[in-house]
């Protein structure tokens, strides 16, 4: 093969888990022009990846269908014929189907596992075996002599594209953090079910303080109102990171932290991918969704009640109204956790 074309557009933690696949198909295929594409939200996550030729930037959205023409005429004239030799699309739905048309006769999906999911949402019926989505992906490519890894997922920062840094064969490497204990904490996610309530945030905030530990509160900018109210309730004593506009801003935070603590979110993956141990705090999703942090130490922080998962993303209320599977969740649970990883 000559050329090859990853789909991914959304979300933020399904891209970021797509970089492992990407990475296998580059070792596999040296001489390859691999290129990504993705949303223009989530560009920064293949920007810098030396194992990509260009990090195409779409926009799904139905009304910029004219937008993607021209991205899709653009990537035809960058190739030798016109057309990829393979597409591997791993969002898999109507708009990745529209976007790869004309590009290329020979494609392959990932699994939706629809099923699957339903039964666990909606009959809690558990896998015996939980499939990461990192695996979930690969299989979509099975049938090619992988040169498989167990490395975690990766996101670059233009520093580390330069060879002789770290060049495309090599394992991204983690900078060494301080010896002191520095705690990073990322309080928001999307979905109300998947939030720890702030209160509980901002007391394990102030015992990490109160031991001596630093802690700064990462997020983007809607993450920004939740990190006002526990830097209120702690008196303004933590580090702010949050209202980040790149994934550079908190990968700064990122690399100098022990441990991570963050909810089933975009921050967890990021962390993974700059692999940072986590703690990860789940809610309304459980780790049988496949979303475990991948490739990296790790501490899952949940509760179970039999309602769990009440859905397999999150909802923007609990439909029980109790929200037990978060005010379950103890402090001392969570500094349990951070003191196994950084023992």
């Amino acid at each position: 093969m000559r050329s090859i074309l990853v789909i991914r557009f959304s979300s933020l933690g399904d891209v970021i888990l797509s970089t492992p696949i990407v990475r296998q198909l580059q070792r596999t295929y040296p001489d390859v022009m691999l290129d990504v594409a993705t949303s223009s939200r989530f560009h920064e996550v293949y920007q810098h990846n030396p194992r990509v030729r260009t990090a195409w930037s779409v926009d799904p959205a139905p009304t910029a269908d004219s937008e993607m023409d021209d991205v899709k005429l653009s990537m035809k004239e960058s190739l030798p014929d016109g057309e990829y030799d393979l597409i591997v699309d791993l969002q898999s739905n109507v708009r990745s189907a529209a976007f790869r048309h004309n590009l290329g006769s020979t494609v392959v999906r990932a699994p939706k596992h629809r099923m699957e999911k339903l039964a666990l949402v909606w009959l809690k019926k558990r896998p015996a075996v939980i499939t990461p989505i990192v695996a979930r992906y690969r299989s979509t490519i099975e049938h090619l002599p992988l040169a498989l890894d167990t490395d975690g997922p990766e996101v670059w920062l233009p520093t580390e594209r330069v060879d002789g840094v770290y060049g495309p064969s090599s394992r991204l490497v983690r900078p060494l953090p301080t010896s002191d204990l520095h705690v990073a904490v990322a309080p928001g996610a999307q979905h109300a079910t998947k939030r720890w309530p702030v209160a509980k945030v901002a007391a394990l905030c102030e015992r990490l303080l109160r031991e001596g530990a630093r802690v700064t509160l990462i997020g983007g900018p809607a993450d920004v109102p939740i990190c006002d109210a526990i830097a209120a309730a702690v008196g303004g004593a933590v580090d702010r990171a949050d209202g980040a506009t790149s994934l550079a801003q908190t990968i700064a935070v990122l690399d100098r932290a022990n441990v991570l603590v963050s909810m089933d979110s975009g921050a967890m993956h990021l962390g993974a991918a700059r692999q940072v141990p986590t703690v990860a705090i789940f809610g309304s999703t459980v780790k049988e969704l496949g979303f475990a942090p991948y490739g990296v130490r790790h501490q899952i922080v949940d509760h179970d009640v039999r309602c769990r998962p009440c859905s397999h993303i999150g909802r923007s209320k609990c439909p029980k109204g109790h929200f037990l599977c978060m005010e379950g969740i103890d402090v001392e649970q969570v500094l349990a956790a951070i003191r196994k990883l950084t023992a």
